[in-house]
Formats: C-alpha cells, sequence, structure tokens
C-alpha cells in the first residue's frame, strides 16, 4: 500500500524583491536604476506578479496597527511589499513621500480631496490635496514574521 505525503508544493516564485530601508526608499522612489544585490537588506521571495521596481519595506511604527479583531493590521516588523506600477484606486495602501519624509498609509479620495489615513484611530488623517507629495508604490502584499 501506498503512503500518502502531507507535503505539497509550494506557490510558484515569481522573483525575489528587496528589502531596504526606510531612507533607500525615498531614494528609490525617485531613482530609476534598480538595486544591486548587495544594497538591499535581504531579497526576499514573492509568488504573486509585481513589476522589476517591487520593493519591500518592514512597517516601523503602529500607526497602521489596528486596534480591532479581523481588520487588515500590519504591526511594527511586518514586511510590506510594494509595487511602483500598480496604479493607485481609491482605499489602496500606499507608501508615499511628502515634504521628504515616506510614510505608510491608506490612500482615500473624497469629493475631489486626497487624504492619507491610519488605521490606527490614534493618529490623525492627512489631506495632501495640493501638496508636493509623490507616491512610491501600492501595497501589493504583507508577511509578519514569527
Amino acid at each position: 500500500m501506498k503512503e500518502e505525503s502531507n507535503v505539497t508544493q509550494g506557490p510558484r516564485t515569481q522573483g525575489r524583491i528587496p528589502l531596504i530601508s526606510w531612507v533607500q526608499a525615498g531614494a528609490f522612489c525617485e531613482a530609476v536604476d534598480l538595486l544591486e544585490p548587495g544594497e538591499a537588506e535581504a531579497w526576499l521571495p514573492y509568488s504573486a506578479a509585481h513589476s522589476d521596481r517591487a520593493f519591500a519595506l518592514r512597517a516601523n511604527s503602529d500607526s497602521m496597527t489596528s486596534p480591532y479583531a479581523g481588520q487588515r493590521s500590519y504591526p511594527e516588523g511586518t514586511i510590506i511589499f510594494v509595487d511602483p506600477y500598480k496604479p493607485l484606486t481609491n482605499g489602496c495602501r500606499v507608501i508615499a513621500k511628502i515634504n521628504g519624509e515616506v510614510t505608510f498609509k491608506g490612500y482615500t479620495e473624497d469629493m475631489g480631496h486626497i487624504y492619507l489615513r491610519p488605521i490606527n484611530p490614534t493618529y490623525s488623517p492627512m489631506e495632501v490635496t495640493g501638496k508636493d507629495i509623490s507616491f512610491c508604490g501600492v501595497i501589493i502584499g504583507s508577511y509578519t514574521p514569527e
């Protein structure tokens, strides 16, 4: 009698994405050159389709941490995968550069106004309509290490 295996094949990896620092993200948002292997903290496998410019960051605050069960949350230390070529849509989560600082927030359009909204209600939303802001990319996935 043949025994069945309890091992299954994992998802097909679509490539590796560089894990970079928030400082590097600010520069990477404006750069046209791709990162070289030694310029990233690590190169992480990612199984979904993404552009060659995708990158990863480690969440570094609790502004995107939800206090409510069942709501998507990105606690400090969560790895977030970002694709600069994914289009902005109302409600997506983004990496944005405003006033020289890079931030991770929710993107909301409401009656002609644009807001960056944290998930954590102890932080205030920011209206960014007409401000000098650049969007570095849209979140395409996340991973919370143990």
